[in-house]
């Protein structure tokens, strides 16, 4: 019971709220994590302690989606490749020469793949994207000719955003995403005391925040070469304290999102 308070009073101190209410099995556990978020940081050293002394205090990156977000519904409505395209890139561009849309599995890419070579999407690149489920990841290729700002000669350049497909609404966790970066952070404190900043790799950390408001799903997609730390991560997404407002589509229903905890070194 002592280590459920005192993992709690961290989440407390990470997340700032004033106050965490989480049932114990006696009066005394109820009423300390009742109090004033002071009081519970006066009262539990060790964490005060690894709150202020934190290492690799980057550790975890980034949660969300694993690419650049693009809503279900705008990716049915678009019809044309620059639906995918900044301004300032549209503005240069001279001629398109190729049009790809590839889906990324496992971060590769996969044998699903639309070719065209024009700006208007053909029908079968149009199937694909309508086709293309919540949390599937793309890969938009476009190969053009671009007039350089400078010296007004024409370039042969590409474009190869990738995105993720998110519902309308997306998942959220209830005290908000950089108050579960700082849990995580404050929670692997043991573990990272022990790993070398120059070997810890990048790693991410699939879970998925079902249309009931639960995690499920939770999986690596490679070692941060510390396998204690990975372990770590997986147990702490499992078992996270607080809770999830689920992703709603269009119409407004519930429904199933996944989400990546990016830790480790800054990588792809």
């Amino acid at each position: 019971m002592k280590k459920n308070i005192l993992i709690l009073g961290i989440l407390l101190i990470a997340l700032s709220i004033l106050s965490f209410s989480y049932t114990e099995s006696t009066d005394n556990a109820e009423a300390t994590l009742n109090k004033p978020v002071e009081k519970t940081i006066a009262e539990n050293d060790e964490a005060t302690k690894k709150l202020e002394k934190r290492i690799f205090p980057n550790f975890i990156y980034d949660i969300g989606p694993r690419f650049t977000p693009i809503k279900k519904s705008k990716l049915d409505r678009a019809t044309s490749i620059k639906d995918f395209l900044s301004e300032e890139e549209i503005g240069h561009i001279v001629s398109y020469q190729f049009v790809s849309i590839t889906v990324i599995e496992n971060d590769e890419e996969s044998n699903i793949k639309e070719n065209g070579d024009t700006p208007e999407l053909n029908k079968a690149q149009l199937a694909l994207l309508k086709n293309s489920g919540y949390s599937t990841h793309l890969k938009i290729r476009t190969e053009y000719l671009h007039t350089h700002q400078e010296t007004g000669e024409l370039e042969h350049l590409n474009s190869t955003p990738h995105f993720t497909v998110v519902p309308e609404k997306q998942a959220k966790y209830v005290h908000g995403m950089e108050q579960l970066k700082d849990y995580f952070t404050v929670m692997t404190q043991d573990e990272l005391a022990l790993a070398d900043q120059k070997k810890l790799m990048a790693a991410k950390l699939f879970f998925t925040v079902t249309k009931d408001g639960t995690i499920e799903n939770v999986s690596l997609d490679r070692s941060s070469n510390y396998p204690n730390v990975d372990q770590k991560m997986i147990e702490l997404m499992t078992e996270v304290p607080g809770t999830w407002k689920p992703a709603e589509n269009s119409q407004g229903e519930k429904v199933d999102q996944e989400l990546v905890v990016s830790f480790g070194l800054r990588g792809c």
